[in-house]
């Protein structure tokens, strides 16, 4: 209890905060400084804890409330000037805050269509080989006698590239057009026409049309085209989610 009493002792008698001024307290004390004809050199207590900022608009507020009741033109010119003797000490110049720096323009449509058109030239490296292969077997067919496509079926091979070719033809339409609709039915008839491909590649083994009489099959090629269909589904596929 003693040591209580000690500390509440000790805050009480301990020195009080300084007063922190306000706009509206500013403004009153520059009315009755210029009125009773005081010259201020010393920033006052009413003042204090205000920017410069706020100490300039409050008494630019009294000059004008002190030259609005005062005589003659000549002394509300004086009180309204910068150069009056009772406040003139602590206005002062506030420089403008800096401009922020303009914004770095973003980059995203840029991306978005630097995507689409590296999936339009992977498109295209696709189609080549997929067109080179369909070439290269129906040759081989009609070397061999055979008619062409007899295991696969040729519907199922130009079905395959039937749908890769609308689907190239969505995506060029996207890129001059750029909705958004057309970029997804493009990625929708890619993503057709490598599911068909794929079919195609596994069923090729269990059907006749490897029997041919001479040569292998260009699997260098095959992979090629496998490799440039799953980087166009990737590239087509963002470049869509961009656009959205």
């Amino acid at each position: 209890m003693v040591l209580a009493a000690g500390v509440v002792l000790a805050g009480c008698s301990g020195p009080a905060s300084a007063p922190r001024g306000s706009v509206n307290s500013c403004f009153q004390f520059g009315v009755a400084a210029i009125r009773r004809q005081v010259t201020v050199t010393v920033l006052p207590p009413a003042c204090q804890g205000l920017s410069q900022l706020d100490v300039n608009a409050a008494l630019d507020r009294a000059l004008q409330a002190a030259a609005a009741g005062a005589g003659g033109k000549a002394r509300q010119r004086q009180l309204l000037g910068r150069d009056s003797p009772y406040l003139s000490h602590l206005i002062r110049r506030v420089s403008a805050p800096a401009q922020p720096a303009a914004a770095a323009p973003v980059a995203r449509p840029t991306s978005r269509a630097a995507l689409g058109w590296a999936a339009l030239v992977a498109w295209l490296v696709t189609v080549g080989l997929g067109v080179s292969m369909l070439a290269r077997w129906i040759t081989r067919s009609g070397r061999s006698g055979a008619q062409p496509g007899r295991g696969r079926g040729p519907v199922l091979n130009f079905t395959h590239l039937g749908l890769a070719l609308t689907g190239l033809l969505a995506w060029i339409s996207y890129l001059a057009t750029g909705i958004t609709g057309v970029a997804w039915a493009g990625c929708g008839l890619l993503l057709a026409a490598a599911s068909l491909g794929m079919s195609l590649i596994f069923l090729a083994g269990q059907s006749g049309d490897d029997a041919r009489p001479r040569g292998h099959r260009p699997t260098f090629v095959v992979a090629a085209h496998i490799t440039a269909a799953c980087t166009t589904i990737l590239l087509a596929v963002l470049a869509a989610i961009g656009a959205g």
